[in-house]
């Protein structure tokens, strides 16, 4: 567990630093469980395992609740989860706002970590920031509605106008305006290079 801690240890903080948090250091703290002298037998064996994290120069190693923000919970989150991938077997990761807290440079990060994730496992992203819906090769709308006096939700595989008109939305709210659309527009066509730029790398 010591030598898979170092690891550990060196693989988040790499992509702890991408995800735009280059301070980041990640540490995993293994330590006999019981009190001193005495070993403590649990289901998970001897040790007791514990996540430590500093995101600023000069700070010292805190646990990741005490220290860590929303949206660096998110991006930590997405981190250890981009790391264990390589040793699962599943072949479909979800993520359910995965961005929470996130925003900005950050939120463009966290869409290219997703997608560069998407390129070994099918990734499903429910998502409201137009950053990320932005990086997807497909978009679904989904919506929740009632008929009938019953609730039902309604998926609907978005064309191109319609990843543009709800991209559009997201930017703006309930009012979409033609500067809106083109905001929305140059996300998407942004993202697609990105994407196709990052194919052609590999």
């Amino acid at each position: 567990r010591q030598q898979a801690a170092k690891k550990l240890e060196e693989r988040i903080e790499e992509e702890l630093h991408q995800l735009d948090m280059p301070h980041a250091r990640f540490q995993v703290q293994v330590c006999h469980a019981g009190e001193e002298g005495h070993v403590k037998f649990t289901r998970r064996g001897t040790d007791e395992v514990r996540f430590l994290l500093t995101t600023n120069p000069g700070e010292d190693y805190k646990p990741l609740a005490r220290v860590a923000s929303g949206g660096e919970l998110s991006r930590i989150m997405l981190a250890i989860k981009t790391v264990l991938t390589t040793a699962e077997d599943a072949s479909t990761l979800i993520f359910d706002e995965i961005d929470t807290g996130v925003s900005g440079r950050a939120a463009n990060k966290v869409g290219e970590k997703l997608f560069a994730l998407s390129m070994e496992k099918q990734v499903l992203c429910v998502t409201h920031l137009p950053q990320i819906a932005a990086m997807a090769d497909t978009h679904f709308s989904v919506q929740k509605g009632e008929r009938d006096g019953r609730t039902y939700t309604h998926v609907e595989r978005l064309d191109r106008a319609g990843r543009g008109e709800e991209l559009a939305r997201l930017i703006g709210g309930s009012s979409v305006t033609e500067l809106l659309r083109q905001s929305a527009e140059q996300l998407l066509a942004e993202g697609e290079k990105y994407r196709n730029v990052l194919r052609e790398a590999l």
